[in-house]
């Protein structure tokens, strides 16, 4: 003999269960796939040369900054990039079919016009195609930036360390 009651509970826990369920599938429904590469830089496309993750480290603003990322070219022939700041510009030949990464091939901008921390807005130009881009401007906070601060600037841990209080 069934208690009173008994089928209400049960129906209570099957309908709890089938809203559960259904609030749980329908998550993935509308979740988005991620496309966009994980850059620390920015990314762009001009012509037949795709620029990645291009980054600044300087140690301050007012200070030489240096460039890092990869330009790839796409085109089988070699193709001029000129990347301009405000104050100057680096001009650089990437061969056809091949990349060109500012990590190994160190190039310059004399002054940066804004704090690590920000973004300073960079002209990037392939033939007759130019693109603006805001561009990050990184310090030597980050270990993995600490190497490909110009020559002469400050590391920011030692100037952390020197006005740290012994105790």
């Amino acid at each position: 003999m069934r208690k009173p009651g008994t089928a209400l509970r049960h129906l209570i826990a099957v309908l709890a269960a089938l809203a559960m369920a259904f609030s749980l599938s329908s998550c993935a429904e509308t979740d988005v796939e991620e496309t966009d590469p994980v850059a620390n830089g920015v990314n762009a496309d001009i012509g037949p040369m795709q620029v990645r993750s291009l980054l600044i480290v300087a140690a301050a603003e007012g200070q030489p900054g240096r460039l890092l990322g990869t330009l790839s070219n796409t085109a089988d022939e070699p193709t001029e990039v000129t990347i301009a700041d405000a104050n100057s510009e680096v001009t650089v030949t990437v061969d056809g079919g091949t990349d060109y990464g500012f990590d190994t091939n160190p190039h310059q901008l004399p002054t940066i016009t804004e704090p690590p921390g920000s973004r300073v807005p960079v002209t990037v130009t392939v033939g007759s195609e130019s693109t603006e881009l805001l561009v990050p401007v990184f310090d030597g906070t980050l270990e993995p930036y600490r190497q490909y601060l110009p020559p002469g600037a400050p590391s920011p841990n030692a100037t952390e360390t020197a006005s740290a209080p012994a105790y």
